[in-house]
């Protein structure tokens, strides 16, 4: 029994005629014939009831009809699989992303990794710091870009550092503070506060803001409340008062644009992006994206 035989046998199966089955094959009709029957005596039954005007499938026809469907699927996927590993890996691997964090080097460390692994299917999750670690421990990533919290906030998670970033105050253009060249956290006692929505579990962007405030002694008048960092510049431009950004972001921005990101004194290195991942997850290209494509400095 060979995959020619069984190949010829569904054709002529599925179009109830020898004429048509060789036409769908570009072989002849004479050599479709020869090899079912020599199909039937191998099995040692009739599989087709066949005259000069018609062919229909016997009990026994039908039964090796619907297996020898099911064995050539087998067999295509099988061979689809070989190449496809062949290639490389296969799978999907789910990042997620703390929003900003798209203006660093995420692209570069992906792009390197789906360049290496063409058939893994990349899906992103963009959101603030307290969904992204939600998400990862209810497994709806693999791997979640953020920023790192008391680490007592963190458990079950494992992560690594990637880098750290400055945190600045980010003032309109024309802002009494914009010419500075670094500021001290009280001078911005007077002005109303751009806050942004941080989360309501124990870990949040309420971390390094709210305990930036803190030390600093101030209870800004906040302004807006808004849901991500771009809003939060826009709100900036807008004149409603300054905002506390990470230093991946504020690179970004133009050299004269409408808003003007202030070094913080004693905030140069405030800003801890980790990889975090749930070590219970159990996912072959998420351990290769750690090892061979994540950048750390």
């Amino acid at each position: 029994m060979t995959p020619k035989q069984l190949e010829y046998f569904v054709a002529v199966a599925e179009e109830l005629s020898f004429t048509r089955a060789a036409r769908r094959l570009f072989v002849s009709e004479a050599s479709i014939s020869t090899q079912v029957r020599s199909l039937e005596r191998e099995i040692g039954c009739r599989l087709l009831d066949r005259d000069n005007h018609h062919v229909a499938l016997t009990p026994a026809g039908t039964s090796f009809f619907a297996d020898t469907q099911a064995i050539l699927a087998r067999s295509k996927e099988a061979v689809e699989r070989a190449r496809a590993t062949d290639n490389g890996p296969i799978g999907e691997l789910r990042v997620g992303y703390i929003k900003g964090y798209e203006q660093s080097n995420l692209g570069d460390m992906l792009f390197a990794f789906h360049a290496h692994n063409p058939n893994v299917r990349l899906s992103f999750m963009r959101e603030n710091v307290a969904e992204l670690y939600d998400a990862l421990k209810a497994e709806k990533i693999d791997v979640a870009i953020n920023l790192l919290y008391q680490e007592s906030s963190m458990a079950p998670l494992q992560w690594v550092r990637l880098r750290d970033y400055p945190l600045y105050a980010v003032v309109p253009a024309n802002h009494p503070l914009a010419h500075r060249d670094a500021i001290a956290m009280e001078e911005l006692a007077a002005y109303p506060l751009v806050d942004i929505c941080r989360g309501e579990g124990g870990y949040g962007e309420n971390e390094i803001i709210g305990n930036t405030l803190l030390a600093a002694g101030l209870r800004p008048h906040v302004s807006y409340v808004s849901e991500d960092v771009e809003t939060s510049v826009l709100c900036v431009a807008a004149g409603l008062g300054y905002a506390l950004l990470p230093g991946y972001l504020t690179e970004t921005l133009p050299a004269r644009g409408k808003v003007v990101a202030l070094p913080l004194k004693g905030k140069e290195r405030e800003m801890h992006v980790v990889a975090a991942w749930l070590p219970t997850r159990k996912n072959e290209l998420l351990d290769v994206f750690l090892d061979e494509f994540l950048t750390v400095e």
